[in-house]
């Protein structure tokens, strides 16, 4: 029969404890961390496709349309995507209002979002999981008066 000291027993306890609780923070730590960056362009085509010969007004201010997909990377390198019916641009087109007669798009802007969520891997670098990517398209609609 083996006799224990029970305040040595109890003290190798405490430090097998304290140091289980550490590597469990690290490692958590080290696996948690989420990293995201957006990019971000526009092109913008102001009024220059307005008659100038003729009078017009605004119909309606900053009507969109938004079109998006979601490009996912597992751990084994297979691509999942939303399908995009027409492309991306399209489908953002495909929203906007329907012009009636004598109307026009004018101070038409085209956004792209991209944005990468993925984890942390070396000083500057990212691990990409997931690729979202949006268009939104905006304009105001005239309406020529003569």
């Amino acid at each position: 029969m083996y006799i224990y000291d029970y305040t040595v027993l109890t003290k190798n306890l405490k430090i097998m404890k304290n140091y289980l609780f550490t590597i469990f923070i690290v490692v958590f730590m080290a696996s948690s961390c989420t990293v995201t960056r957006q990019f971000y362009e526009f092109q913008h085509h102001g009024t220059t496709s307005i008659k100038t010969d003729s009078d017009y007004k605004y119909v309606a201010r900053n009507v969109m349309g938004k079109a998006k997909t979601t490009i996912k990377l597992s751990a084994w390198k297979k691509m999942k995507q939303s399908v995009v019916s027409d492309g991306m641009l399209a489908d953002a087109k495909r929203e906007l209002p329907a012009l009636k007669d004598n109307q026009a798009f004018a101070n038409l802007s085209i956004d792209v979002l991209r944005t990468e969520t993925g984890s942390a891997a070396g000083a500057s670098g990212i691990s990409i999981k997931e690729i979202v990517i949006e268009v939104i398209v905006s304009a105001d609609i005239i309406e020529y008066t003569n």
